[in-house]
């Protein structure tokens, strides 16, 4: 039977991330935002380290809290409220850690996974796109090279979130270039490692607290034991799968943060305003526009939770998942402009709460693969 009542643990859980985004992450999001991207700063990632929130998939073994992907999803949205940027950020710190925690050895595990957990304040990242390839995993021009015992890795990655502070790098390459797919691999770098260069640094419209920047490798050598999954034909490629599928329903849950934010704005403006001799909220267009709002958020977020509970339960997740991103960031995009058309003159302002809403949730259909291979996904499933 499936129930939509929260445990008492996850509503205590709940409780103290909202206090947490109140009063440490929603004072700074402004002037964190308004600061830029082209450098990262530590202030909000030490913040949350004292809450052990770095990556809260880390299992507990390795210093994490070891949260399903439903109690994650509750607490990212949370964090979303305060700040996307830092969602961001802690969404990318997943996608790094999410290689090792699915197919890693348990010395990969041993030696990574802590440095995510543990209070530890550090973020990793995760490198797939490149100039000429996004979702078309055949265009990857990164090539691994077998020599003796080491892989030398060659080619250029593109908006890798968290590039410039990475503790860690998990970097998807292929080893045949005449089989990209069914020779792609995992490898973990580390950020000391000998051609691998950072930069430069992408400026962004929105998500700016998430540093995001370009990965240059020059002839990176990398041991086989930094090989995640071993070399079987295909394991790379179910692993990036399966790391988008789980990824996808934790872009909803930042989704539907940014969205209810931007509504609970436009709904507490609404109730000061007065026109005409009353608040704007009674006002029906404006009162029908807040209803469509609520309605489109509690949508967004009922079917994240249906991908993240399939995900816990290790039942086929990949058309929900799908399903999350796609409607969810549709959704964060039409509330966050309807917001603005609320909030008026005010809606309008650089650098405001709107200005900030709109333009993190303008990328949301960008990332994780595009809307539109959201829909190729869903189609091949039906």
């Amino acid at each position: 039977m499936i129930s939509l009542e929260l445990t008492r643990e996850q509503k205590k859980l709940i409780r103290k991330t909202q206090e947490l985004v109140r009063e440490e992450i929603c004072p700074r999001a402004l002037a964190l935002d308004k600061q830029g991207d082209d450098q990262f700063d530590w202030s909000l990632i030490n913040i949350i380290s004292q809450h052990n929130l770095v990556c809260p998939t880390i299992p507990r073994e390795y210093g994490g809290q070891g949260l399903d992907h439903l109690t994650t999803a509750l607490v990212m949205e949370e964090i979303a409220a305060g700040c996307a940027g830092l969602a961001a950020v802690i969404d990318a710190n997943m996608h790094a850690a999410s290689p090792i925690i699915l197919a890693g050895s348990e010395e990969q595990k041993a030696t990574f996974l802590p440095l995510l957990g543990s209070f530890n304040a550090a973020v990793a990242a995760f490198a797939l796109t490149e100039p000429q390839a996004g979702s078309d995993v055949e265009s990857v021009a990164t090539l691994a090279q077998l020599d003796g015992d080491e892989y030398v890795i060659s080619g250029r990655k593109d908006f890798v979130l968290n590039a410039s502070a990475a503790s860690f790098f998990s970097v998807f390459a292929a080893t045949d270039s005449r089989s990209k797919r069914a020779s792609l691999r995992a490898f973990i770098l580390t950020p000391n490692a000998a051609g691998l260069v950072v930069g430069p640094n992408k400026i962004k419209l929105g998500l700016r607290y998430a540093n995001t920047a370009e990965l240059n490798l020059h002839q990176v050598r990398v041991a086989g034991n930094r090989v995640v999954g071993g070399d079987r034909a295909g394991s790379g490629y179910l692993l990036l799968t399966q790391t988008f599928d789980r990824g996808r329903a934790l872009v909803g849950a930042t989704a539907v943060g940014i969205a209810r934010a931007a509504y609970e704005m436009a709904r507490d403006h609404a109730r000061d305003r007065i026109q005409f001799g009353k608040p704007i909220a009674k006002h029906q267009s404006i009162a029908f526009a807040l209803a469509e709002m609520a309605t489109k958020i509690e949508l967004a977020r009922l079917i994240t939770w249906k991908a993240c509970w399939l995900i816990d339960r290790e039942q086929d997740y990949t058309s929900a998942s799908s399903m999350a991103k796609l409607v969810s960031s549709q959704v964060a995009q039409e509330v966050t402009a309807m917001a603005a058309d609320i909030m008026g003159g005010q809606g309008y302002l650089a650098h405001s709460p709107a200005d900030k809403y709109l333009r993190d949730a303008r990328v949301l259909s960008t990332i994780e693969g595009t809307n539109h291979i959201q829909k190729a996904i869903i189609a091949s499933l039906l």
